[in-house]
């Protein structure tokens, strides 16, 4: 037992099942492509967003988590950004939204690492979205709070570099 392994810390990394990752971005294009027009035009990642909410009573005190699981789709040429939401076993989806830099009015974005948030809108009504677009399989499974069933097995190390450079273009 090593020193950092007493922290917590996961030194041998976890071992990728690339045929279920191929598999499964396999599926998210096809989704995404049936659910968007052009959908083939557009590269495409997971991401998933995190809701907190809390509620306070006189002596106690709750939090609850509730997970949500995206397709981003981004095309370069006209810096175009669509949120697809899934369910995390890949079999529905929701409608696309799609964002275009140029209709946006930013007021706030951040950069963090594998989180993505960005505010717009006008001073009465503001909108967000903020999703954490993991790199590698081991950024989802080794969260504390990981459960199978709530996030899809991805691993996007190759695809992750040109969402992060299309993200720097679009929040400018």
């Amino acid at each position: 037992m090593g020193l950092f392994s007493l922290f917590g810390g996961n030194s041998q990394g976890t071992v990728l099942d690339r045929e279920k990752s191929d598999e499964n971005k396999k599926r998210m294009r096809e989704i995404f492509d049936a659910k968007v027009e052009n959908g083939s035009q557009y590269h495409v990642v997971y991401a998933y967003s995190e809701d907190i909410r809390g509620a306070n009573f006189a002596v106690l005190r709750t939090v609850s988590y509730q997970y949500r699981s995206f397709i981003l789709g981004y095309r370069d040429s006209d810096l175009s950004l669509v949120l697809l939401e899934i369910s995390p076993d890949l079999q529905q989806s929701g409608d696309a939204l799609c964002y275009r830099a140029q209709d946006m009015k930013k007021t706030n974005f951040n950069k963090m690492v594998n989180s993505y948030y960005l505010q717009y809108g006008s001073a009465y009504k503001k909108e967000f979205f903020h999703v954490f677009s993991p790199k590698t399989i081991d950024d989802i499974l080794n969260l504390d709070w990981y459960d199978e069933e709530m996030f899809p097995y991805i691993d996007q190390g190759e695809e992750h570099s040109g969402w992060t450079s299309f993200w720097n273009q679009f929040c400018q």
